[in-house]
C-alpha cells in the first residue's frame, strides 16, 4: 500500500508501506513478527505494529523501540510502535470439527463421490468439494461472514 507523504511543488511523495514493513521485519529479532505499518504523511509518523513473543522482556521492547527510532531518524519520520499479542488461529485445535470448512468439503465430496462413478463422477465431486468449502466459509468463517454483511449492505444501498 501507498502512502502520501507530501506534496511539494514538483508534486507528490509516496512511500511504500510494504517496504516498510519489510525494513522493520528484517530489523527484528526472531521471536518477533511485523504485523503492519501504516503513515500519517502530515505528522510525519510511521505507526508500526508488532507482535510479541510468548515470553515478554519489556527490555528487549525498549531495545527494539531505540533501534527503530535511531534508524529513521535521519528520514525525518517519527516512529510510534504498537505491541500486539499473536491473535488465536481461526480453526485452532479447539473449533469443533462441523465448523470447520474442509470438514464440510470433504462430506459433500465423500456423498457425492460414493453416488456417482467414472470421470463424470470424479467432475461432480470435485465441483461438490470445492462448492461445500466455499458456502462453510462463507457460513463459518469471520471473512466470510464480513463479505455476506457487505453484500447485503451494497445490495440495499443499490436499492436506494
Amino acid at each position: 500500500m501507498l502512502f502520501l507523504w507530501t506534496i511539494t511543488k514538483r508534486g507528490k511523495i509516496w512511500i511504500d508501506g510494504d517496504a516498510f514493513r519489510q525494513i522493520v521485519s528484517n530489523r527484528l529479532p526472531e521471536d518477533f513478527s511485523c504485523q503492519e505499518v501504516s503513515f500519517v504523511g502530515d505528522q510525519n509518523l510511521l505507526n508500526i505494529y508488532i507482535t510479541l513473543p510468548e515470553q515478554d522482556d519489556p527490555q528487549k521492547r525498549l531495545a527494539l523501540m531505540d533501534k527503530f527510532e535511531e534508524f529513521f531518524r535521519p528520514t525525518g519520520i517519527s516512529i510510534h510502535v504498537h505491541w500486539t499479542r499473536k491473535a488465536p488461529d481461526e480453526y485452532s485445535a479447539s473449533t469443533p470439527i462441523w465448523k470447520k470448512p474442509l470438514f464440510w468439503a470433504g462430506v459433500a465430496g465423500g456423498v457425492t463421490g460414493i453416488t456417482n462413478l467414472g470421470l463424470r463422477g470424479i467432475l461432480w465431486v470435485a465441483g461438490a468439494t470445492i462448492l461445500g468449502y466455499v458456502i462453510s466459509w462463507i457460513l463459518f468463517s469471520e471473512d466470510g461472514n464480513k463479505l455476506i454483511t457487505k453484500a447485503i449492505t451494497d445490495i440495499k444501498d443499490f436499492r436506494r
